[in-house]
Order: C-alpha cells, then sequence, then structure tokens
C-alpha cells in the first residue's frame, strides 16, 4: 500500500475514497514555506500538492511520484529529479477549454472593441472595427491548449498558422495580424519573444499571451506599443496570484492602455477546478498501476 499525502489541494468525497483504496492517505493543509512541504512528503510516495512552494521544494523532494492540480508549474531539470527519484506530473488539459474561452474573448476585444460600446448611456459616432474573417493568426507553441486554439479561430474565418521548436519565429511572424503565445516554460523558451521580436512584427498586429512572462519580454512589448508597431495586446498574468491587481508585473502591464491586462483569471471556472483535481486523482491511480500519465520533461 502506498503513503499518499495530500497538501492543500481540494477534493470531493467520491475522489478521496478512491485514493483511500489505493493506500494510506494523509491530509494536510496547505504548506506555509517550503521546508513544510518537504517535511510532509518525507517518506511518502506520492505527493498531491495544491501548487504552493511546489517548484522551490522540487529539488529537495526523494523518491516520490508528485502531482498537481494544473497545468504550468514552471522551469525544472526532470533529468535532474529523477536522479533523486522524483518524476512529476500535471493535470494536462484540465483547464483548456477555460483558457481558449478567455483567448477569443481577448481575440475579440482587440479587434472589434466591444467594451466602451456595452451599456454606452452616450451618443457616438460610428467607428468601423476589423472583422475576423481572413485574419491571419500565428499560435506559438502547439502543445494541448495551443493546438485547440485552432479551432474557434478558425471557425471565426481566420487563417491558422504555428510556430513550432526549430521554425523561423520571424518569418512566421511577418505577416501575421494576430499572435498567440501558448509556449511552455522550458530552456527552448526563455525570453523567445523579445523586444527585437515584438519591434520586427507586422504593423498594427496584436498580441495575445495567458503563458509565462518566462517566455517574452513585457518591457519590449510596451516599447513596440509605443512606437506604433504593436496595435495592442490581452495579457493575462499568470504565475501572480489569483486577482491580485498590486503586484508590480500587473501594474506595469495596466500602466498603457493599450493592454488589456486580467490578473490570472484564464482558468477561472468551476469546471477547470474540478477537471484539474480529476486529473491528478488520475495521475496517481496511473501511477500505481505502474503506468504513470502526464509526466513532463522538462530542461
Amino acid at each position: 500500500m502506498k503513503k499518499i499525502v495530500i497538501a492543500g489541494a481540494n477534493l470531493i468525497d467520491s475522489q478521496k475514497a478512491r485514493l483511500e483504496a489505493l493506500g494510506e492517505v494523509t491530509y494536510l493543509p496547505s504548506p506555509s514555506s517550503a521546508e513544510e512541504l518537504v517535511s510532509a512528503a518525507n517518506g511518502a510516495d506520492v505527493l498531491f500538492s495544491d501548487g504552493a512552494f511546489l517548484l522551490d521544494s522540487l529539488p529537495r523532494l526523494k523518491d516520490v511520484f508528485v502531482t498537481y492540480p494544473y497545468v504550468e508549474l514552471g522551469v525544472f531539470d526532470s533529468e535532474e529529479l529523477k536522479t533523486n527519484g522524483v518524476v512529476v506530473a500535471n493535470a494536462q488539459g484540465g483547464n483548456r477549454p477555460s483558457i481558449i474561452e478567455w483567448v477569443m474573448f481577448m481575440v475579440l476585444a482587440l479587434f472589434r472593441n466591444f467594451s466602451p460600446m456595452v451599456r454606452a448611456k452616450e451618443n457616438f459616432p460610428v467607428e468601423l472595427q476589423q472583422s475576423l474573417v481572413d485574419k491571419k493568426v500565428l499560435i506559438v507553441g502547439k502543445g494541448s491548449i495551443g493546438s485547440m486554439i485552432a479551432t474557434p479561430c478558425e471557425a471565426f474565418g481566420m487563417q491558422v498558422d504555428f510556430f513550432e521548436r526549430g521554425d523561423d519565429l520571424s518569418a512566421k511572424a511577418k505577416d501575421a495580424d494576430l499572435i498567440i503565445n501558448s509556449l511552455n516554460c522550458n530552456s527552448t523558451s526563455k525570453n523567445l519573444l523579445d523586444e527585437q521580436f515584438f519591434m520586427g512584427v507586422k504593423p498594427g498586429a496584436y498580441y495575445i499571451t495567458f503563458s509565462r512572462p518566462y517566455t517574452y519580454s513585457l518591457e519590449g512589448l510596451i516599447k513596440a506599443i509605443e512606437a506604433g508597431i504593436v496595435a495592442g495586446a490581452g495579457i493575462d498574468c499568470d504565475p501572480e496570484k489569483f486577482g491580485d491587481t498590486t503586484n508590480e508585473f500587473y501594474q506595469k502591464a495596466l500602466s498603457n492602455k493599450k493592454i488589456l491586462v486580467t490578473p490570472h483569471i484564464a482558468f477561472s471556472t468551476k469546471q477547470a477546478v474540478a477537471a484539474g483535481a480529476e486529473i491528478a486523482v488520475q495521475n496517481i491511480e496511473a501511477f500505481v498501476a505502474g503506468k504513470p500519465q502526464n509526466v513532463l520533461t522538462k530542461r
């Protein structure tokens, strides 16, 4: 029987019963430090974390299968962890529909500028906006979410292209009317969309991202907007805390009126939270059965 530690993750009764059928389960509150999480995981076969202090704790864990109920955790070396007997699995796909909904809201908000006209109280002159039909969109990253963003874009009549590892990013982006950043955090994606990239895109292009700023330069984006090259952007501030509008990154994005910024809410649906927990439970069941799934490979 396996020793399973649940650190802060919220589960429904049926999920608890499934895990308790696999072994000895200990339920702990969300840790207040990396030291507390490492101590809690000591001697466990499985650690189900809510994500609090998990990234900082990974190098200090030993001989444990780790899972958590969302997708992006940050940058770590999975090969190095493996030498310590640590394997990490995420909840791939759990937040995908919710993220895509947020992306399409931002697409429409940028191209059609609906917001000022909703519940308008004063007359205003006609100002024609841009339809999505025939607009060229480049999706940077063709993973679980990026690959599926293409479907609603194509339904709106957009022409979709992807950037994948090994492609010439600047060449791919030069004719794009919209660039959607769907990159994961790894050694090859660090600051991939830098100031030089933004300065070289098609004048009037829009930029949307739910990915972490590890993959792009906010300063470079703002400079390109101020230079009149990028027309505007939509940003969700991952990994800042949900709803936190006081952090430096959010405030910097907010300082430019052409950036539509949200405080890490792209994932925030009841369905995404429930799906993430369920996938993490399934990850544990698969691990105990000797068939681990959703295992992350990062360097």
